[in-house]
């Protein structure tokens, strides 16, 4: 049998496997990423056909160069480089003038109040002031420092020099769509802006408020990686490797190795034995707490807390097109940047209708009328994405897992283009990647039934409780065993908020000096009283 000695291993080679492994390798711990696919990057996945650059999986990049590690690693100088289209996104409507979404506030206000009403305009620029607050006062700093309990969290605000604490704990518990009644939106300015956040599958009537405005604040300062996405996990990937760090793909782990009540190391699928003093794992709490231990070698409730885990309620369907040439929508001759967004929505313009679709995808209906789609067409912004003169299209909308995808995947994808045409009637597609929930589950296994966050965003899995309240500042009740993946707080999406946080926790055990600085927010947030040792 093989064997191998490090200071820690990192299960999954996701984002934040390769934060937490580029900040402890260069610190100088002995480490090792293992990954059971053939290669690094999870839902940083780029494919290429033809010359035309596929983003399957994750492409609107919304911390972009907010997440530490882009400045700590100076990942620019490593070829990645975020592209901020003006237009952020366009709400296309067979029956009203198109909802245009500009980076700049103030040009989306104007817009709003001249294209629909100027009361709906100066909502619009409140309601943004207050979201840039609460996301750039508390809740980006937050992402990256571990979890506090949440009456402890209230509390803390509360005291916070300000009074934004105070006004963000007075929404925090709300759902979605009471904040919005706030501000007294009118269709179809509400449908998009609560769109921003269901677009993830996120309820509209869950208590989650207090990230809500983060979503909607950063849709509207999103970004696409020049080149795709894989090129961000590709610069981390070679940060790693400078500072000495060891990647080991096609590394599929069985079983985490205990001896005296601690974490041993890892056993791999092919006999490997890596003997550490620390593990950390980035997959999900089913793989972490049922598949990694056997029975008695951890607490039950933690393996009970993974058999209760939820994932999505519905995922997403994909499906890609290589085109000859961009899309041109309808009824967009009075506002012509609806053409040059960055994400294009199709038929959100009702709240009602929107929140029915959403009613009826948590109840398992394949929506088959309006399927309230998104695209993108990166090569406008990003013409390296496809050959010189034509243009890679994607479409994305929410269905639910459960339905026989391998037989029905080309009608659906079919239907899904043919909605597509109705909206941009010179589309024309050259050829078609389909990508159903199914291959989501296939390739990377912590996405279980497409759960593109690793897990279910419902209060109880949530800030403190994400995955357990034992288990969400990183530590957990074993010893040695650290978690810091999605399913772990702050959460999924490409925020490198786990992995991160991990990476602090661990140095700090192992004693070391940490070489990078803290980041100017969470200094902020210190001052501020938001933040407190």
């Amino acid at each position: 049998m093989k064997k191998k000695a490090y200071d820690v291993a990192i299960i999954g080679a996701g984002p934040n496997g390769l934060i937490c492994a580029a900040y402890l390798a260069k610190a100088g711990l002995k480490v090792i990423l293992l990954e059971a696919r053939h290669e690094t990057g999870g839902g940083l996945d780029t494919l290429e056909f033809a010359g035309f650059k596929y983003n399957p999986h994750a492409i609107y990049h919304m911390m972009a160069d907010l997440m530490p590690v882009y400045k700590d690693f100076n990942l620019r100088e490593r070829g990645v480089r975020f592209i901020f289209p003006e237009v952020q996104a366009a709400y296309i409507s067979k029956k009203n003038s198109p909802l245009v979404l500009y980076r700049d506030p103030k040009k989306t206000s104007d817009y709003i109040s001249t294209t629909f009403s100027a009361r709906d305009g100066e909502a619009y620029s409140r309601m943004y002031r207050d979201f840039k607050e609460y996301s750039e006062k508390i809740l980006i700093p937050l992402t990256y420092v571990p979890a506090v309990p949440p009456l402890e969290q209230v509390q803390i605000l509360n005291r916070a020099q300000d009074d934004v604490g105070r006004r963000f704990n007075e929404i925090a518990e709300l759902p979605p769509i009471e904040i919005l009644e706030q501000y007294s939106f009118s269709d179809p300015v509400k449908a998009g802006i609560l769109n921003l956040f269901t677009m993830w599958g996120l309820s509209p009537h869950e208590a989650l408020g207090y990230i809500f405005p983060l979503y909607v604040y950063r849709m509207t300062q999103a970004a696409l990686c020049s080149g795709g996405s894989h090129r961000l996990s590709s610069a981390i990937h070679k940060a790693i490797v400078a500072s000495g760090g060891a990647i080991s793909d096609d590394s599929r782990v069985v079983k985490i190795l205990m001896k005296d009540g601690k974490t041993s190391g890892v056993l791999l699928e092919d006999g490997t034995e890596i003997k550490t003093s620390a593990v950390a794992s980035t997959v999900d709490p089913h793989q972490t707490f049922l598949q990694f231990f056997d029975d008695g070698q951890i607490p039950g409730f933690l393996r009970d807390g993974a058999k209760k885990w939820e994932w999505e309620k519905c995922t997403l369907f994909g499906t890609h097109l290589a085109l000859r040439g961009a899309p041109t929508y309808i009824n967009t001759e009075s506002s012509p940047d609806a053409n040059r967004a960055m994400i294009t929505f199709l038929g959100i313009d009702d709240t009602d209708a929107l929140l029915d679709h959403q009613n009826a995808l948590e109840d398992g209906n394949v929506p088959e009328g309006d399927l309230f789609g998104h695209t993108t067409c990166a090569s406008l912004f990003d013409p390296i994405q496809a050959p010189e003169g034509y243009h890679t299209g994607r479409w994305e909308c929410l269905v639910p897992y459960d339905n026989d995808w391998e037989k029905n995947k080309w009608d659906y994808a079919r239907l899904c283009v043919d909605q597509w045409k109705s909206y941009a009637p010179n589309l024309d597609p050259i050829n078609m990647l389909v990508y159903p929930p199914t291959y989501i589950e296939k390739k990377i296994r912590n996405m279980v039934r497409g759960s593109i966050k690793q897990g279910a965003y419902v209060p109880l899995q949530m800030g403190y409780f994400r995955p357990t309240d034992t288990c969400s500042q990183c530590h957990t009740p074993v010893d040695g065993l650290y978690v810091c993946g999605a399913s772990v707080y702050p959460g999924g999406m490409i925020i490198g908020g786990p992995g991160y946080i991990g990476a602090n926790t661990i140095a700090e055990d192992f004693g070391i000096d940490k070489w990078w600085q803290e980041i100017d927010s969470v200094k902020q947030a210190r001052k501020n009283g938001i933040i407190q040792d």
